[in-house]
């Protein structure tokens, strides 16, 4: 009889391990069916043209992508619709909300914005290097050594065409924090790191996704003077090669070209007809473009209003100078005007007395004000 209740628990115990392991199989198999919906779903929301909608909605299913990640943390799927969900969020929404807030003079608001976007793209870039280490391992090591370490080993492990999502992605996210981080001296430094993953990128697909790789290129080296380490006639080729890559048809390349190359030259002509393009390309519908043609022309609307004020005057607008004198021109005699000059000649002679100045009164220093609080201006 106690052999038979042994028996009997034994039976027991691998029916419930069975059931278990039925259990985590069927959630991972259901998770494995909802991110391939969903992979192929996400692309639909690109092709809406109403920002505040986009704004809403794209929110939820970031939350769902996070949800189904802590069920199946590994699946690729799931990792690079995280990055580049955030990413894209981060820079479409929530750096628009920053702009606008700095524009209308909220520097608190801008501050708690800028705060959430540098979060969001950190969380997309911490997706993008599990996606990545993932398919290589020692990426982390690579990268914590310097950019040349990085660049061969991205170069030998990432040969096929389809890494480039995530190399660009993770780049993207990765160069975007250290964008809105210019305080964050230790992130500033990996701005060459997030460099080699977008090279190398673009080297596999320079196509992909609007020739983005070439406009995050193109706005690292046009951003900054050559003094400081920046290039930017090397930015504007990749600016150039964006446009011909993308039939001009992706407005955020001509968006950034202006917005970071014309501004840096300071080349105004370039800036303004940049942006008018930009305004005046209509916004297609029911396109992969028509969300991100949105967004770039929010942004060319508040670029265009700032145009006096990221440029210097052009030279026909400063005062005229004086008229040189002629070379070889004579030198009038003393006591007789220059050509041209109505000032009246006063005779030479000994210079008139002039009575000595009235003597006024002391005056009294004003009291001298206390020095303003903290805060005050």
């Amino acid at each position: 009889m106690i052999e038979n209740s042994r028996i009997a628990l034994h039976r027991l115990f691998a029916l419930s391990l069975l059931v278990s392991a039925t259990g985590c199989s069927m959630s991972k198999l259901a998770v494995s069916t909802q991110a391939d919906v969903m992979q192929q779903a996400s692309p639909v929301i690109e092709h809406q043209t109403d920002y505040e909608f986009a704004r809403v909605a794209i929110p939820g299913t970031l939350m769902q992508v996070e949800g189904l990640l802590r069920v199946a943390p590994e699946d690729e799927r799931l990792l690079l619709l995280g990055t580049r969900g955030f990413a894209s969020y981060a820079y479409g929404f929530v750096e628009d909300e920053m702009e606008r807030a700095e524009l209308g003079g909220d520097l608190e608001q801008a501050d708690a914005a800028r705060a959430r976007a540098r979060g969001l793209y950190l969380k997309a870039k911490g997706l993008g290097m599990k996606l990545l280490a993932g398919a290589a391992e020692g990426l982390a090591e690579a990268a914590a050594r310097d950019p040349d370490q990085l660049k061969r080993f991205v170069t030998a492990e990432f040969t096929d065409p389809e890494a480039a999502p995530a190399l660009f992605w993770t780049g993207y996210a990765w160069g975007s924090a250290i964008n809105v981080s210019r305080d964050d001296v230790a992130l500033v430094a990996d701005l060459s790191l997030a460099r080699a993953l977008v090279e190398r990128s673009v080297e596999l697909d320079e196509k992909y996704y609007n020739a983005a790789g070439h406009v995050f290129l193109g706005v690292a080296d046009a951003s900054r003077g050559e003094s400081i380490g920046g290039n930017p006639e090397r930015g504007r080729q990749h600016f150039e090669r964006a446009l011909a890559l993308t039939g001009r048809r992706a407005m955020i390349v001509q968006l950034n070209f202006a917005q970071f190359y014309a501004t840096q030259t300071q080349n105004r002509d370039l800036f303004v007809a940049l942006l008018k393009e930009v305004l005046e390309t209509p916004v297609p519908a029911d396109s992969p473009l028509a969300l991100p043609n949105t967004v770039a022309r929010r942004r060319a609307e508040r670029l265009m209003a700032q145009v006096d004020t990221l440029f210097l005057p052009p030279p026909e607008d400063a005062a005229p100078a004086a008229p040189e004198e002629p070379a070889g021109a004579p030198t009038p005699p003393a006591g007789e005007p220059a050509p041209g000059d109505s000032t009246p000649v006063v005779p030479e002679g000994p210079e008139p007395k002039q009575p000595p100045p009235a003597k006024s009164p002391p005056v009294k220093p004003p009291p001298a004000k206390a020095p303003a609080a903290a805060g005050q201006g």
